[in-house]
C-alpha cells in the first residue's frame, strides 16, 4: 500500500488501458496503464484523459473510462506543479492552477526543455511566467 501511494504521489495517477491493449514509451517499451489528466472531469476517454506526449495520444484508445480517475481538486485551490510526464510540446496550463515541468529536458537526441514557473503567489498560474532552456544534443 505505501508503494502505491509513493509511486502515484511521483509519478500521477494511472490507469490500465482496456482489453490488454497498449502503447510504446519513448524508449519503445510496451506500456499498459497511461497516467491521466486527474483534475478534469470532462476526460471521459482513454485518449482524453490521457497526459503524456503528444505523439503517443494516437495510439491510446477512444473507449470510455469505466474506473474513477478523478480527484476533485477545483481551480479555486492551490496551485499544483508536477512533473514525470515527459511532456514533447511547448509548456502550457493544463488547468488554471496546475502546470507541468517535465519536458523532455533528458532526451538523448536533445530538444528537451528544462522548465521552471516563476511563481509569484498568484492562485491562477500565467503561462507567460514559465521560463525554460532547450537541450543542446551536442
Amino acid at each position: 500500500m505505501k508503494f502505491r501511494a509513493v509511486e502515484t504521489l511521483l509519478k500521477g495517477k494511472e490507469i490500465k488501458l482496456p482489453r490488454g491493449q497498449q502503447f510504446l514509451d519513448k524508449d519503445k517499451n510496451p506500456r499498459h496503464a497511461i497516467r491521466v489528466r486527474w483534475w478534469d472531469g470532462d476526460a471521459r476517454t482513454f485518449r482524453r484523459a490521457f497526459l503524456g506526449p503528444e505523439a503517443a495520444r494516437s495510439h491510446i484508445p477512444e473507449d470510455p473510462i469505466d474506473v474513477d480517475h478523478l480527484i476533485n481538486y477545483g481551480s479555486d485551490k492551490p496551485p499544483v506543479f508536477v512533473g514525470h510526464y515527459w511532456m514533447d510540446t511547448e509548456p502550457d496550463l493544463l488547468a488554471p492552477n496546475i502546470a507541468c515541468l517535465d519536458y523532455s529536458v533528458a532526451k538523448p537526441e536533445g530538444g528537451g526543455k528544462l522548465v521552471a514557473y516563476r511563481w509569484n503567489g498568484e492562485q491562477r498560474l500565467d503561462k507567460g511566467n514559465f521560463v525554460y532552456v532547450v537541450r543542446d544534443p551536442g
